[in-house]
C-alpha cells in the first residue's frame, strides 16, 4: 500500500492523515444516510447493494489511510461500524436492522479483498524460477 502511495503524493504521512479525515467524514455521512428513511427502494435488493458498495468503499479508504493490519484491524471497525447502523435503524420506526444487510457488508469487505489481492498478484512480477 506504500508504493501506491507514494506514487501519488510527495508525502505518504500527510496522505494517510488526509484520507484518515476523509474516512471519517464519509463514515459520519453514511450513518446519516442510513438513518433517512426509504433507503434502497425501487430496484430488488438495491438496499444489499449499496450496503456492499459502500463497505467496499471504505475498506478501500481505510485500507490506505492506515497501514495497521487488514484482518485484525481494518476488518473488525468496518463491521463494526455495519452493525452499528443496524442497531442504531433498529430503533427507528422508520428503518429496520438486517442481518442480511450485515452479511453485505461483509461480502463488500471481502469483495475488496479479493479484488485487491487480485490487482497486486498481477503488478507484482513473480520469480518462475
Amino acid at each position: 500500500m506504500q508504493a501506491i502511495l507514494s506514487r501519488f503524493t510527495v508525502n505518504p504521512r500527510q496522505t494517510r492523515l488526509l484520507l484518515k479525515f476523509l474516512f471519517v467524514a464519509l463514515a459520519g455521512l453514511g450513518i446519516v444516510a442510513a438513518l433517512l428513511p426509504g433507503g434502497g427502494q425501487g430496484l430488488p435488493h438495491a438496499d444489499k447493494l449499496m450496503h456492499a458498495g459502500a463497505l467496499f468503499g471504505f475498506a478501500l479508504l481505510l485500507d490506505l489511510a492506515t497501514t495497521r493490519s487488514f484482518w485484525r484491524w481494518q476488518v473488525p471497525i468496518l463491521l463494526c461500524y455495519g452493525v452499528f447502523i443496524e442497531i442504531v435503524q433498529g430503533f427507528t420506526t422508520w428503518r429496520s436492522a438486517s442481518l442480511a444487510d450485515i452479511a453485505a457488508d461483509a461480502a463488500g469487505i471481502l469483495l475488496y479483498w479479493v479484488l485487491w489481492r487480485l490487482a497486486l498478484q498481477r503488478a507484482v512480477p513473480h520469480d518462475n524460477g
